[in-house]
């Protein structure tokens, strides 16, 4: 959320199923959000009007809460021919979704995916200065948990804030 406010986003959007984690984007800034605490119409709904208009939405979940999400956001759009970049990450809620090909042609709808063969390390890497250089100059905000690199086993099964993240050292 805060990257995506840092890159010029003009209304950011989160939605999930942890309340405590969206009450930390209210807090960091976030225009609005929406608790997934179901996949039902009413929800999908909300999450087509409070995110009818964003240009990129970063798809953790996948499944039955993006087939349902896709179609509402769409056609919630106040102009259905500007881009909407749907960035897959992740398939938590399901490795499938089924989307009518008419969703496809209703809109200028972009389906992407980002992972670790999307994504050439050469890019990576040639972005992690910008991002070493905003976190060094606090503009990105969070706790960090420093561990060790041989406590990696402990790190993986270790629950910590939703405002912190593991950081493994090398000493």
């Amino acid at each position: 959320m805060q990257i995506a406010k840092l890159l010029g986003a003009d209304r950011v959007v989160g939605a999930g199923r942890s309340h405590e984690r969206l009450q930390l984007l209210k807090d960091l800034g976030a225009d609005a959000v929406v608790p997934l605490d179901g996949v039902d119409e009413e929800t999908a709904t909300t999450l087509g009007r409070e995110a009818g208009d964003v240009d990129v939405v970063i798809d953790y979940l996948w499944g039955q809460p993006t087939e349902h999400a896709i179609p509402e956001i769409l056609n919630a759009r106040t102009d259905r021919s500007k881009a909407l970049h749907w960035v897959q990450i992740g398939s938590v809620a399901g490795q499938e979704i089924s989307l009518p090909s008419a969703f496809l042609r209703a809109g200028n709808l972009n389906l992407l995916g980002s992972g670790q063969s999307s994504v050439g390390t050469h890019a990576i890497l040639t972005e992690l200065p910008a991002l070493a250089q905003e976190i060094s100059t606090g503009a990105l905000t969070g706790e960090s948990v420093a561990m060790v690199l041989r406590q990696v086993d402990e790190a993986w099964g270790m629950h910590v804030s939703p405002s912190q993240r593991i950081v493994l050292t090398n000493n």
